[in-house]
């Protein structure tokens, strides 16, 4: 994952600054929250820069040539 979507995120319930983040690519990014503390889950839309969707194009491209092998 980029570092710049990567940034410090408190829990919006008890303000715990440990929050547990992954990612998800969506039609575009879906970063998913967790609080470890008070298990409060959310999750935050991003966006593609035009060189991470070229990739995630060329990688479904691939899985597509390979499946219908």
């Amino acid at each position: 994952m980029k570092a710049v979507l990567r940034t410090l995120i408190r829990c919006l319930v008890c303000g715990f600054t440990e929050v547990r983040t992954d990612e998800v690519i969506d039609r575009g990014v879906v970063l998913l929250h967790e609080c470890p503390r008070c298990d409060h889950r959310w999750t935050q839309r991003g966006s593609l820069d035009s060189q991470a969707q070229e990739r995630l194009a060329r990688a479904t491209r691939t899985l597509s040539e390979r499946s219908a092998a």
